[in-house]
């Protein structure tokens, strides 16, 4: 019988009903989730509430608390998986972090949530649940990153989204599709993910903003963000990676004091690219010192932005190395 580990941490998926008909995130204990899942007697399953907090509340002190918490049970052994319980709405961030800093090959890491709270009729909290431990306890998830199990679905931690705020299909990997599916308590892995290579758990996790780039942006957002004295800062910039033309002159100044920028694209897909020469172009900001990010979206370029700011101590050539994916998967 596999040994599968719950750490519970709130959310949606922990939900109780409140005193004026809304939902107290994170509320129910993880054992009561597990007792409902009818896998008793297929799984040996040992529950941890590490957290009772919607998801809004959870950051990088709770991403580094879970983050060792995974390790000292993988390294402890007696464990064949383990599964985190979530809320949605910062689910990606949580998976994305420890995505970069644990290795899996020898117990799948799973996490799972809900889109709708327990007590509500069609709830997915049990079914999701359920099938987060099933894919936990199966030895084809091992070496595939974090994974996130959702509405019969498995993403990898790298590349999902959420991409409703309500409807039960709640995640997905724009462009890219989920690597494979749950079906009656089987996996049906049908594609494997190019990883980055892992990182170091840092004590602090340096601070990164991000910047939003759109139409019409004024110079002020800029210069409020980038004179307040962040560790760095990414640019979730527009199409292959270009900047408004307001921002130019606070940005040149920025990377010329060393100031690590990484700019990616707002799009759901692609890579960023240096394919024009105009004012704002990618190529540009390169020249200057940025670092073009592909493939990820900007709330995970700046997840792995500070953790190789934390790892490298300053040596920009080996943070930008951090984004490399000419070897990832090898």
């Amino acid at each position: 019988m596999k040994h599968i580990a719950v750490l519970s941490t709130g959310g949606t998926i922990a939900s109780i009903p409140g005193n004026e008909g809304r939902a107290v995130a994170g509320a129910l204990p993880g054992e009561d989730l597990v007792a409902r899942t009818e896998l008793q007697g297929r799984l040996k399953v040992q529950v941890e509430s590490v957290f009772q907090k919607a998801s809004n509340a959870i950051g990088a002190s709770e991403w580094k608390t879970l983050a060792e918490k995974c390790r000292q049970l993988v390294h402890g052994g007696g464990v064949d998986g383990i599964v985190i319980t979530h809320g949605t709405d910062t689910m990606e961030d949580t998976a994305f972090y420890l995505h970069c800093v644990l290795d899996t090959r020898e117990v799948p890491v799973v996490i799972t949530g809900s889109q709708r709270v327990p007590h509500a009729m069609g709830s997915d909290a049990y079914a999701n649940l359920r099938q987060a431990l099933e894919l936990a306890s199966n030895d084809h998830a091992k070496g595939l990153g974090i994974l996130v199990s959702f509405n019969q679905s498995v993403f990898s931690a790298g590349f999902v989204r959420k991409v409703s705020s309500f409807q039960l299909n709640g995640f997905d990997a724009p462009g890219l599709g989920p690597l494979g599916m749950m079906d009656e308590g089987v996996f049906h892995l049908l594609q494997r993910p190019s990883m980055l290579h892992l990182l170091p758990i840092p004590e602090k996790l340096p601070r990164v903003d991000i910047l939003p780039g759109y139409g019409g942006a004024h110079a002020a957002m800029a210069e409020a963000v980038l004179e307040s004295a962040p560790d760095g800062v990414v640019i979730d910039g527009l199409g292959r990676g270009q900047v408004p033309l307001a921002w130019l002159p606070a940005l040149h100044t920025a990377l010329s004091k060393g100031l690590p920028v990484g700019i990616c694209s707002s799009t759901f897909h692609g890579p960023t690219h240096e394919s024009y020469e105009y004012p704002g172009a990618l190529h540009e900001l390169v020249e200057a010192g940025a670092i073009g990010i592909s493939h990820l979206s900007a709330r995970k370029a700046r997840i792995r932005l500070a953790l190789a700011l934390a790892a490298r101590e300053g040596d920009l050539s080996a943070v930008k190395a951090d984004f490399d994916w000419r070897f990832a998967g090898a």
